[in-house]
């Protein structure tokens, strides 16, 4: 193709590319030209960097003995490494030595004429590549986190301003306000009833699997349980007790705590006869109680829905295509069943 005249097509083209940062080499290769007409036709139009033109005729070329050292040191090192890790480690060392530093191309070359280039499957499944697309992913997420940020504070000044008694909410993560909406907050569920804690924001930047977030929720209410509520109920109990001095007191067997002696204290409980007595244990501890029982309760099931998803998996053969049905497991099946006599009262309160 050399000698056919450019088309507007071809010219735009090229230009496209050179704003890219390819080589005069690799364009002539895009577009099936020589790399002497691809250099002519920047010239003629004026396309030439002058900056750039001047870096690359101050290249340094290797000596010989360079060429040859540098040929051992690229097939050495070209089944672990890709050719990024190979030019900077040769650029490492040629900055202690006064050598020449080289670029990609130049590393691409020499394995090119040793028959050592790899694939560029190959070259995404090192370690190398996929840890400098970790990082660059990295930025790019923080760049767009950075935007969506700056775009939910726009929002939120504008429906601040629009309507100052609208809803909101502070993320428990990054402590900020923000109103109340599906602009600001995701729902908690498939219901769509309730809005989770965390911004949109905050949400993307959860770490850790669901099961670990999970447990740090409820170690997290465990403490604003122990570190508000309780003392909360104190002061409002010294309170009480203080107007009332002879007010009916009860101790709680579990806590130990002296509390008032009143529903919202210590539950109440009917016997068969109607009559209603008060638990003996405080309503702290019977709610500890029930929420220790339900965790649990939910991670056996967790469990199980774990050893029936395995069962079935392993029943399934690949590239069967017989018809057959799953056995329905039921838990009530399984366990024994365990007739128990029927409750007529607890004296003890319990």
């Amino acid at each position: 193709m050399a000698g056919k005249r450019y088309n507007t097509e071809e010219l735009q083209r090229i230009a496209a590319l050179r704003e890219r940062g390819l080589s005069i080499r690799a364009v002539a290769l895009e577009l099936g030209r020589t790399p002497a007409g691809i250099q002519s036709a920047l010239r003629a139009r004026g396309w030439i960097d002058a900056a750039r033109s001047e870096v690359m005729t101050s290249v340094n070329i290797l000596s010989p003995e360079q060429r040859n050292a540098f040929r051992e040191f690229v097939c050495a090192r070209a089944a672990q490494c890709t050719p990024t890790d190979i030019r900077n480690a040769w650029n490492k060392e040629a900055v202690g030595k006064q050598w020449p530093t080289v670029n990609n191309e130049r590393v691409l070359y020499y394995l090119r004429a040793s028959g050592l280039k790899k694939t560029k499957g190959e070259y995404m499944r090192s370690d190398s590549y996929r840890r400098r697309q970790s990082a660059a992913q990295r930025t790019r997420r923080a760049k767009e986190l950075a935007a969506f940020l700056r775009t939910l504070r726009a929002r939120r000044t504008e429906m601040y301003t629009a309507e100052p008694g609208v809803p909101r909410r502070k993320c428990h993560l990054c402590h900020e306000t923000w109103p109340l909406s599906d602009t600001f907050f995701r729902h908690s569920g498939r219901g769509r009833k309730y809005f989770l804690k965390t911004c949109r924001i905050c949400y993307h930047n959860l770490s850790g699997t669901a099961e670990e977030r999970r447990k740090q929720r409820m170690r997290a209410y465990d403490r604003h349980v122990t570190v508000k509520q309780i003392p909360l109920a104190k002061a409002e109990r010294d309170a009480f007790l203080h107007q009332h001095r002879n007010f009916p007191t009860r101790s709680c067997p579990r806590c130990h705590e002296t509390w008032e002696l009143l529903p919202k204290r210590f539950p109440k409980y009917k016997l068969a006869s109607g009559s209603e007595l008060y638990r003996k244990s405080c309503r702290f501890c019977l709610r500890a109680d029930a929420r220790l029982r339900e965790r649990r309760k939910l991670e056996t099931n967790r469990m199980q829905t774990t050893m029936l998803d395995h069962e079935t998996r392993n029943l399934v053969e690949p590239g069967s295509q017989a018809d057959f049905a799953l056995p329905q497991w039921d838990l009530l099946k399984e366990a024994p069943i365990i007739k128990e006599a029927p409750i007529i009262g607890r004296p003890n309160g319990r």
